[in-house]
């Protein structure tokens, strides 16, 4: 198998010089803390399986990928490894004719879209004890998730100052979306007052500390989030993780008449193409809506309305 080395002129140089690099070109690009995690934790985990990566870097790529069936961890390991390598290029230390990725793609995802009903939202939203400072705490971020679609990990890190009653806003700060791009959520009277008694009954001491603060008023983790949030489903049937209430969000407000364009501000997505996602299954929607009323078939049946109910044929 033909090598695809390192320029020959850096050949000595190892995944420990080249990460690093690699790793303080983001930081200087301005990257959220959680994707710089996320690139690093990538990297070490593939030069730890392919030491030998930079010498057969074509190779050690597709066979890393290769290890990957699920489609989604697929594109997020296929997506930071192609950075990677455009990086090592523009910056000189590559050389071949073939890019690692050159013929491969991303997979269709194949995951759902969770999408609940407005009364299943309702049996969820009865599950936190709102009189204990843990359950106000998650009515008050079930609310805000399920009003405004915003992500877990933006969420989490919200500060008291990022709220404002008066306005019926919440401030996304763009070190805490993870686009690196600012947004203003307007937010449900619920939502309002929801969050407002959370902040009121929190002790003073905490003023500085996240919104959603865990209970030593320190920063929540997501992972404590999507596990409560993973229990309070279950106890009212329900298959669904924190991100599913972004899910849930977006179909609850195309439903509800919202555009696609506002949708898209919203939910904080960079294209048109993940809000078409949901858009096409309110379609569906509309579809199986538009069937059942039956409207040209009651009328030229002569039927006044109503379920239009199959005959049978036969005996009259």
């Amino acid at each position: 198998m033909c090598a695809v080395p390192i320029r020959k002129e850096y050949r000595t140089l190892q995944p420990s010089d080249i990460v690093p690099l690699f790793m303080l070109f983001k930081r200087a690009a301005g990257l959220a803390p959680s994707t710089m995690e996320d690139y690093e934790a990538t990297l070490k985990h593939f030069f730890s399986q392919h030491p030998d990566g930079l010498d057969f870097p074509r190779e050690r790529t597709m066979e890393y990928l290769s290890g990957y069936e699920n489609p989604c961890s697929y594109n997020v390991k296929y997506a930071y490894l192609k950075v990677f390598w455009d990086w090592t290029i523009v910056e000189g230390y590559y050389r071949g004719d073939r890019h690692p990725l050159d013929g491969l793609k991303k997979r269709r995802p194949r995951g759902r879209i969770v999408q609940l009903s407005e009364d299943e939202v309702k049996r969820l939203l009865k599950q936190p004890d709102k009189r204990m400072y843990a359950g106000a705490r998650d009515f008050a971020l079930l609310c805000l998730s399920i009003d405004t679609g915003i992500r877990p990990g933006e969420a989490l890190q919200l500060l008291p100052e990022d709220f404002s009653a008066e306005k019926k806003e919440i401030h996304v700060r763009a070190e805490v979306s993870k686009t690196r791009t600012p947004r203003i959520l307007p937010l449900a009277d619920e939502t309002i007052g929801a969050v407002r008694k959370l902040l009121q009954s929190r002790p003073r001491e905490w003023e500085s500390a996240p919104i959603f603060a865990n209970n030593e008023g320190g920063t929540l983790a997501v992972s404590t989030w999507t596990n409560r949030v993973k229990t309070y489903g279950e106890e009212c049937g329900l298959r669904i993780t924190s991100y599913s209430l972004r899910h849930v969000a977006a179909l609850l407000l195309l439903r509800r008449g919202a555009d696609a364009f506002t949708v898209q501000r919203i939910m904080g997505h960079t294209t048109m193409q993940m809000t078409r996602n949901y858009v096409n299954l309110t379609s569906e929607d509309t579809r199986r809506g538009h069937a059942a009323a039956g409207v040209l078939h009651a009328v030229l049946r002569g039927e006044s309305g109503g379920v239009v109910k199959k005959k049978r044929i036969g005996k009259l």
